[in-house]
C-alpha cells in the first residue's frame, strides 16, 4: 500500500518524534511512503533554526509533488496537531480523489480543530496519546488494504459486448462479471509472459 503523509512544517521540531513513530507503524504495516520528504524537511528546519542561510524553496515543485504522491497513493494520513492551509488543501485533494484519509491530532493539543467536524465516508479523525498513535495508523492500514478485499468498479459497454457477454454466461454457467474476469486475467498471463 502507499501513503502519502502531510502534516505543517511549523513546529516541526516538536512533531519530528510523532512522525517517525508513524513513518515506522507505515513500513511495518508493510506499505511505502509515496513521497519521502519528512527527514529531509526535518533537517532543513533544523539548519534554519540553528541560523545556517538555506536556497529559497521553489513551492510551486513542492505542491506539484504532493498532489502527485496523493494521487499515486491508496491512503493518506496526516499529523494535523499543528493546523494549515497546507494540510487543509491536501486534505480536501484526497477527499475530491476520494482516498481514505486519516487525520490525526495530538489529545492534548491546545485549538478545537475544524477537522473533528468533517463528515465524509472516506475521512477518519483521530486523537491521538504516546500509547494509541501506532495502533491508530496500523488499524487505518488495515481497515484500507486493499490486496484483501474484491475491487468494485463500474463501466460502460456498447450493445455487441453485452450480447458477447450474455451469450457466453449462458454458455458458461458464470457470471459476466465472472467472464470478464477470466479474460482480464487471461490478458494479463499473456501480457507477462511476453
Amino acid at each position: 500500500m502507499i501513503v502519502h503523509l502531510i502534516t505543517s512544517k511549523k513546529n516541526l521540531d516538536q512533531t519530528i518524534p510523532y512522525l517517525r513513530r508513524i513513518t515506522t507503524a507505515i513500513h511495518n504495516n508493510e506499505s511505502t511512503i509515496a513521497r519521502d520528504w519528512i527527514e529531509p524537511a526535518y533537517v532543513r528546519y533544523s539548519n534554519e533554526s540553528k541560523g545556517v542561510k538555506r536556497s529559497p524553496v521553489d513551492w510551486k515543485a513542492v505542491q506539484k509533488d504532493n498532489l502527485e504522491a496523493i494521487a499515486k497513493a491508496d491512503v493518506v494520513i496526516a499529523e494535523a496537531t499543528e493546523t494549515g492551509f497546507g494540510i487543509g488543501y491536501q486534505v480536501a485533494y484526497a477527499v475530491q480523489l476520494k482516498k481514505p484519509v486519516l487525520i490525526l491530532r495530538k489529545e492534548d493539543a491546545n485549538t478545537d480543530s475544524f477537522a473533528s467536524g468533517v463528515d465524509n465516508v472516506n475521512v477518519r479523525y483521530r486523537e491521538y496519546d504516546e500509547k494509541t498513535l501506532e495502533k491508530l495508523v496500523e488499524s487505518f492500514l488495515e481497515e484500507n488494504d486493499i490486496s484483501t478485499k474484491d475491487m468494485r468498479f463500474n463501466f460502460f459497454i456498447d450493445r455487441p459486448i453485452y450480447n458477447y457477454l450474455r451469450w457466453s454466461s449462458l454458455k458458461t454457467g458464470k457470471t459476466k462479471a465472472e467472464v470478464l474476469r477470466e479474460l482480464v486475467q487471461r490478458e494479463i498471463d499473456n501480457t507477462t509472459q511476453h
